[in-house]
């Protein structure tokens, strides 16, 4: 406002000059007014085209990384114009989470924010950068940007302010330990049988048709024949040997959700399920998760089918790195909505730190199906009493170790 009440002034004081030298008749007058309004008006262009044809760039190479890794952060200006720029000042939000050495970091108005500053002088047809490196202090996706560009004339008499919209990203895994250092048996941590591999039945390769048992999966119930031959009959399926775990992944820490929630149990719950899907990957099985938590870009649970590509791991380490902490509906409630869907002989992995007696049910539930239930219970505590045939491991105690030591963040 200061700003441009002088830069005002002073203009409406060069035509007021003008206009006294021409009524009385002063040629000095009337020069220095002129001469006054001629650096204005080539100040007021400079600073119009201060900002035109300069290019602001971040460049990651490596977008993705763990908690704590440091990856290299460019920064680049470029003025692609015959106009030299005397001051550009560059304010580039950037998420508290994120770290990044070397730099001049201050306060920004936005939450969750600090702003990177540069100050330079930049001359035509010229470009500078910045090297820097920048690491994430916990799991998340973080938006970098947009930046506020801000210059002006060669006199000062100016400014000329840009918002540089471009925003680029670093998505931080969330944290995978050896699954020994959670409590889990080095040996067959997830009941595998020997040699790590379990056989069961593979719909996608039927064999054949056999009278129903009791106990037969209604799903496998072939109704055309059962009506052509007046008894119940049932597919039967050739054996495969690829063991399929599904995650599933629980994100509720509090009884209600007005209560909020618990950071440090979210936390574990994701990190040990981050880490049993690194050891499943390891082993090759096919591998999957279901989640009543929401990521980041999306509004509804995730739900990731189980195979065994070698991009599954990643697909999964990146959907747990953006789970917001408030979940889609309860846990007990989206797994009986879909317990027909999981895979026939599927391990199921519950990772979880809120278990309610609803929740009990609904694993029993599971286990009836033919599924094999194995659960990581992370908070502190004893885990609620299970059905026979559940694998629990109740690990709070080791992450509270870890924690402790501070081997991880824990939001």
């Amino acid at each position: 406002m200061s700003r441009k009440f002088w830069h005002d002034f002073w203009i409406v004081l060069f035509i007021a000059l003008v206009l006294i030298g021409i009524f009385s008749g002063r040629g000095m007058v009337i020069g220095l007014a002129s001469m006054g309004l001629l650096v204005a008006g080539i100040a007021w262009l400079w600073n119009k085209l201060a900002l035109e044809e300069l290019d602001y760039i971040r460049v990651i190479p490596q977008n993705r990384v763990f908690r704590g890794e440091k990856v290299h952060l460019r920064i680049e200006i470029s003025n692609r114009k015959p106009i030299p720029l005397p001051r550009l000042d560059i304010d580039d939000d950037i998420p508290d989470s994120l770290k990044i050495e070397g730099a001049d970091v201050g306060y920004s108005p936005n939450p969750n924010s600090t702003r990177m500053r540069h100050s330079t002088s930049i001359s035509w047809y010229e470009k500078t950068r910045w090297d820097y490196r920048i690491s994430g202090s916990e799991r998340g996706y973080f938006r970098i940007g947009p930046a506020t560009l801000t210059s002006g004339d060669i006199f000062g008499l100016f400014q000329n302010v840009r918002q540089d919209k471009s925003r680029d990203y670093l998505l931080v895994y969330p944290n995978v330990v050896d699954l020994p250092s959670i409590g889990l048996p080095e040996a067959r941590p997830l009941g595998d049988t020997e040699g790590g591999i379990r056989m069961f039945q593979d719909p996608s390769r039927p064999s054949g048709i056999r009278d129903y048992q009791r106990g037969d999966p209604m799903k496998t119930i072939d109704w055309k024949a059962t009506a052509k031959m007046g008894d119940l009959k049932v597919r039967t399926f050739e054996p495969s040997s690829s063991q399929t775990i599904v995650l599933l992944v629980a994100v509720e820490t509090t009884l209600r959700f007005w209560e909020g929630y618990s950071s440090v149990n979210l936390e574990r719950v994701i990190t040990a399920a981050a880490s049993v899907a690194s050891y499943v990957s390891e082993k090759r099985y096919s591998l999957g998760m279901f989640s009543n938590g929401t990521p980041i870009l999306a509004d509804r649970p995730m739900k990731i089918p189980p195979t065994g590509s070698e991009e599954q791991l990643t697909i999964i380490l990146e959907a747990l790195a953006t789970i917001r902490p408030l979940p889609m509906g309860s846990m007990p409630v989206n797994l009986s909505e879909n317990i027909g869907k999981f895979p026939i002989g599927a391990t199921l992995v519950i990772t979880a730190a809120l278990i309610t007696d609803e929740f009990v049910e609904v694993i029993r539930r599971l286990l009836q199906s033919g599924h094999k239930i194995v659960i990581l219970y992370v908070a502190d505590g004893n885990c609620p009493a299970m059905p026979e045939g559940v694998t629990l491991y109740e690990i709070g105690q080791y992450f509270q170790r870890m924690e402790m030591s501070g081997e991880f963040a824990t939001g």
